[in-house]
């Protein structure tokens, strides 16, 4: 199971998803701006994901997908590229510091 981040604002009806080991950029519910008791589920780019997409009928409910959703689901590539980045950066820091052998 995968650690998320959730920051539910019950009076607002907003909720906040945050997951780094999966995605780069937050998921956000909203309420629906059609007027009804539904919520939907947003995110900052590109386009909310076909299994997150609809309307749900409470903030629970689509937190729920959300968790479900981020369990079965692999890291992005802008994780995966940044992960990547990190571990050569740390190699290239361990090869650095390790003696090179002298051969005449």
């Amino acid at each position: 199971m995968v650690s998320v981040e959730f920051d539910i604002n019950y009076d607002n009806k907003t909720l906040k998803a945050v997951c780094p080991e999966k995605l780069s950029t937050p998921i956000h519910v909203r309420k629906s701006p059609d007027g009804f008791i539904f919520f939907e589920v947003h995110v900052e780019k590109g386009k909310v994901p076909g299994d997150l997409s609809g309307k749900y009928t409470s903030l629970d409910n689509a937190k729920k997908a959300i968790q479900d959703y981020l369990n079965k689901i692999t890291p992005s590539k802008a994780v995966r590229r940044e992960a990547f980045g990190k571990d050569y950066e740390e190699r290239k820091k361990r090869n650095a510091t390790e003696p090179q052998s002298k051969t005449s």
